[in-house]
C-alpha cells in the first residue's frame, strides 16, 4: 500500500492551501488502489478546511478510483475535531462539548434547500457569529451565500457537489466558514464575458469582487452582487474574505500590505474555487 504523508500545519492561509493541494497532486499519481494517509507528523489542521479536504477526496475517488486508509486511533488522539464535525465517520460518538464545529457536508445543485438550512442552522445560529450582527444583516448574508452556491454551478459548470465546513476558534475569537466547488473556476466565463480583457485568475477575482457579473453579457439577465457584498461586510465588520481559483489566491488581509492584489500559486493549482469567510468578534 502506497503512503502519502501530511506534515507541519495546515491552516487557513496561503501555505496551508498549498499543502493540501500538494497532497492532492501527490495522490493523482495513483489510480485504482487504496492509499494510506499518514497523519503522524501533521501538527495541526484547521477544521473548516475539511471542506477542501473532502472535495479533494471526492474528486480523487471519482476520477482516479482511489480509496483511503489511515490510523483512526492516532487521529482520535490528535485530531478528534475531524470526528466531531463528521468529516470522519466512526462508530464511537464524539460530542462537541464546546460547540465549536460546523458539520463537514456537501450539497448537490438540486439540494438548494439543504444548503439554505445548513446556513441558517449551523452558521447564522453559531455561537461564534458576532453578537453585533443584526437579523436584517444576517438575512442579507444568507442571500449572498445562496447566490454563491447557485453561481458555483452556473459559472463553474460543475456537476460535482458543493462542499462546506466551519470552525470557531475560541482563543482568536473568530468563526471561519469554507466553501468549495469543483468546477472550472472564475476565469473561463469572465474572460468570455469581457472579450478576453480579463486574462488571469487574479484579475477575474478582482473583477467579480468589484460587483461585476457575467450574467448580463452572456445570459442577458442582471447579475447579483453576492461576493462583492460579502467583501463589503468583511471590510466593515473586521472580517476576512479569501477567494482562491485557478492560480490566484486573493485575500482581503492582503489589501494593506505588499501582497495587495493577491498571490500566484504557480504550479500548485486545483480546480474550482475555494472561499474562506471569517467572522470576528
Amino acid at each position: 500500500m502506497n503512503i502519502i504523508k501530511l506534515e507541519q500545519k495546515i491552516i487557513t492561509d496561503f501555505s496551508g492551501y498549498k499543502r493540501l493541494i500538494k497532497f492532492y497532486q501527490d495522490c493523482t499519481e495513483f489510480n485504482n488502489e487504496t492509499l494510506y494517509i499518514d497523519f503522524t507528523n501533521l501538527e495541526w489542521i484547521d477544521a473548516n478546511l475539511c471542506a477542501l479536504f473532502e472535495a479533494i477526496f471526492y474528486k480523487l475517488s471519482v476520477e482516479n478510483n482511489l480509496q483511503f486508509a489511515t490510523d483512526l486511533e492516532l487521529l482520535q488522539k490528535k485530531f478528534d475535531v475531524l470526528f466531531r464535525n463528521g468529516f470522519i465517520v466512526s462508530d464511537k460518538k464524539f460530542e462537541d462539548k464546546q460547540k465549536s464545529t460546523m458539520p463537514a457536508m456537501n450539497f448537490l445543485l438540486s439540494d438548494k434547500s439543504g444548503f439554505v438550512n445548513y446556513i441558517q442552522t449551523h452558521l447564522m445560529k453559531h455561537k461564534g457569529m458576532p453578537k453585533a450582527i443584526t437579523d436584517s444583516l444576517k438575512e442579507k448574508i444568507v442571500e449572498d451565500l445562496i447566490e454563491i452556491f447557485c453561481n458555483s454551478h452556473l459559472y463553474a459548470k460543475s456537476e460535482y457537489p458543493f462542499f462546506v465546513s466551519g470552525q470557531y476558534y475560541h482563543k482568536q475569537k473568530y468563526l471561519c466558514f469554507t466553501m468549495v466547488d469543483l468546477g472550472q473556476g472564475f476565469l473561463p466565463r469572465i474572460s468570455k464575458a469581457t472579450s478576453g480583457n480579463i486574462d488571469s485568475s487574479l484579475k477575474a477575482i478582482t473583477w467579480a469582487l468589484e460587483g461585476n457579473s457575467s450574467k448580463l453579457p452572456l445570459d442577458g439577465i442582471p447579475g447579483g452582487l453576492g461576493l462583492s457584498r460579502i467583501l463589503k461586510y468583511c471590510n466593515e465588520h473586521n472580517g476576512q474574505l479569501d477567494v482562491i481559483t485557478g492560480d490566484g489566491y486573493w485575500s482581503s488581509a492582503y489589501e494593506n500590505n505588499i501582497l495587495k492584489g493577491g498571490r500566484l500559486l504557480d504550479e500548485q493549482t486545483f480546480v474550482g474555487t475555494t472561499i474562506n469567510l471569517s467572522f470576528k468578534n
